[in-house]
C-alpha cells in the first residue's frame, strides 16, 4: 500500500490493454515516460480485505440519472449527456438492491436473478441499446462522505487492513496530499459509491489530475474504460469537434461537469485508443494523472474512492493550474501552499524543484507590479489564515493565491471578497489590471529576500 500507485502504474500494462501515441499530444514536460502510455492499472491485495458490512436498511440520498433517447450513428448508439438530479430520493440499500434486480430481469431476460449479466453482454447493452427507444432512468447513490474500511479498535483491524484502506494511502508519506489542511471529501477523505446496473461514472480526469485509487468492496463487477495521459488532447478534440460540438459551443465547461459519455468505437476510430479492464470485489482500480476515464456498473455493487499524489504528479498538476485558470476555474486545492509545506517538509526534490519554479515567477510578477505603481505591504494575518489555509481567489481567473495578491477596498471576509460599498475585490498579479478603479495594493505573504524560501537552497 505505502507504493500503491507505483506498483499500480506497473500494473497497468497488465491491467488494461497499452494506449497507443498520438502525435502532438506529449503530456507535460517533465512527465515520467511510465505515464506516457498507460491509462490504469488494476491492483489485487494479497489476500480479501476487511469490510464494515453496511445494512441493507441503511438509507443514502440517491441521485436520478437521466439519459434522453439517443439516435443511432454508423450502426452504434450516438454519445449522450447524462442528466442528473442530485437528492432524488433517499433510498434504503435493500431497496436499490430490488430495482437493480428489476431492471436486470428486464435488460437481460433469462439471466439468473442472482447473477450479474456477463461483462460483454451489459456493454453491448450499454452503448448500443441503453435509452435506444425511450428514456433511460438509473439511481445511484454516489458521493456518499465515508469509509467501509475498518476505522478504529471496535471493528479490530489487523495490521495489513490498516494499511490498504483508502484513507490511510491518501495521507501516507508518500503521497502530497497529506500536505493538504482541511478535509475535501472524495479526494483526501474517501467517498463510498453504490450502484445499480448501469449505474455510471462519466468521462472526466480527476481534479488537479491527481491520481485516483478505486476498491469495490462487494457486488457486481464495474466495467472502466481509460484514456492515456499522452492522448488526453486527443480525447478532448474528439469529445469538442465529433462528439458535442454544439454542446461545447454553447457550454466550454461541459467536460468538466462530468456527465457525458462518448462510445469508444468514437474514439478508437479516431486514433484514440481506448483501454479496458472489468473491476471485481476485491480489486483495486488505480487511474494515472490525466488519464480519462469512465465506466459502468453490472449490477449492485459497494465501492469506496480516494486521491493520492506521488511526485511524478507534479508535472500534471502545473498543467491542470494552467488549464483552471484559462477556464476561470477555482481549483479544489491550493497548490502553491502544498508546494511550500512539502519543499519545507523535505518530501522530495521534485516538489522543490517545481515550488521554485513558481517563486521565480512569483517574482519577476511582483516586480511587474510594483513597476506600475502598485504598493506593496505585508499580507494581513486574517488573510494569512483564511480558509484555513486556502488563500482567496482571483475574481477573474479563480486562481488561489497563497503567496500575493493585489487588491481593491479594505474589508475583509472570510470569502476574499465582500461585495458593496467599502468592499474589498482581489485578482492574481496576472489579472490585477482588471480590477475596478480604485487604489490598489499589493499583498504578499512572503518577502523572497528575507529568507523565508530558506528551504529552497
Amino acid at each position: 500500500a505505502a507504493a500503491a500507485g507505483a506498483a499500480a502504474a506497473g500494473a497497468a500494462a497488465a491491467g488494461a490493454a497499452a494506449a497507443s501515441p498520438v502525435a502532438g499530444t506529449a503530456p507535460p514536460p517533465g512527465a515520467p515516460p511510465l505515464q506516457e502510455q498507460s491509462s490504469y492499472g488494476r491492483v489485487l491485495p494479497p489476500s480479501d480485505v476487511s469490510y464494515s458490512a453496511i445494512g441493507e436498511e441503511t438509507q443514502f440520498s440517491a441521485r436520478l440519472q437521466r439519459i434522453g433517447t439517443r439516435a443511432e450513428e454508423s450502426g452504434h448508439a450516438a454519445p449522450f449527456i447524462c442528466t442528473f438530479v442530485s437528492a432524488y430520493a433517499s433510498v434504503a440499500l435493500g431497496a436499490l438492491k430490488k430495482m437493480d434486480a428489476e431492471l436486470r430481469s428486464e435488460a437481460f431476460p433469462g439471466q439468473p436473478a442472482e447473477e450479474p449479466p456477463a461483462a460483454e453482454a451489459a456493454e453491448r447493452f450499454f452503448w448500443e441499446r441503453l435509452a435506444s427507444e425511450s428514456e433511460a432512468r438509473v439511481l445511484y447513490c454516489s458521493d456518499v462522505e465515508g469509509t467501509a474500511f475498518p476505522t478504529g479498535a471496535r471493528d479490530g483491524p489487523t495490521a495489513r487492513d490498516a494499511r490498504w484502506s483508502l484513507q490511510q494511502i491518501a495521507s501516507h508519506d508518500a503521497s502530497l496530499l497529506r500536505f493538504v489542511r482541511y478535509d475535501i471529501p472524495g479526494v483526501n477523505t474517501p467517498m463510498l459509491y453504490f450502484g445499480m446496473l448501469f449505474a455510471m461514472f462519466c468521462w472526466h480526469v480527476e481534479d488537479s489530475n491527481m491520481y485516483s485509487i478505486s476498491y469495490l468492496h462487494e457486488g457486481a463487477p464495474k466495467t472502466w474504460y481509460g484514456v492515456s495521459p499522452r492522448q488526453a488532447a486527443a480525447f478532448e478534440s474528439v469529445f469538442a469537434d465529433a462528439a458535442f460540438p454544439r454542446d461545447v459551443a454553447a457550454d466550454p465547461l461541459l467536460l468538466q461537469k462530468k456527465a457525458s459519455m462518448i462510445p469508444p468505437h468514437m474514439l478508437t476510430s479516431r486514433g484514440v485508443a481506448v483501454c479496458r479492464a472489468v473491476q471485481q470485489p476485491g480489486e483495486f482500480v488505480v487511474t494515472l494523472p490525466q488519464a480519462y476515464h469512465a465506466g459502468f456498473s453490472l449490477g449492485f455493487n459497494a465501492a469506496e474512492a480516494v486521491n493520492f499524489m506521488l511526485a511524478d504528479w507534479l508535472p500534471y498538476a502545473l498543467s491542470a493550474s494552467e488549464a483552471y485558470r484559462t477556464l476561470g476555474k477555482e481549483p479544489a486545492i491550493d497548490l502553491e501552499h502544498l508546494l511550500l509545506d512539502a519543499a519545507e517538509a523535505r518530501h522530495s526534490a521534485e516538489a522543490a524543484v517545481r515550488l521554485k519554479v513558481l517563486v521565480d515567477e512569483e517574482i519577476r510578477a511582483r516586480a511587474s507590479v510594483r513597476s506600475r505603481g502598485v504598493p506593496e505591504v505585508r499580507m494581513h494575518e486574517s488573510d494569512r489564515a483564511v480558509n484555513v489555509g486556502r488563500g482567496p481567489a482571483c475574481l477573474r481567473c479563480g486562481h488561489t493565491c497563497h503567496f500575493s495578491f493585489v487588491q481593491i477596498g479594505t474589508d475583509r471576509s472570510r470569502g476574499g471578497e465582500k461585495k458593496g460599498r467599502g468592499g474589498r475585490q482581489l485578482a492574481c498579479l496576472r489579472h490585477f489590471e482588471e480590477l475596478p478603479e480604485g487604489r490598489p495594493r499589493l499583498s504578499s505573504r512572503f518577502r523572497p529576500f528575507t529568507g523565508e524560501f530558506w528551504f529552497l537552497t
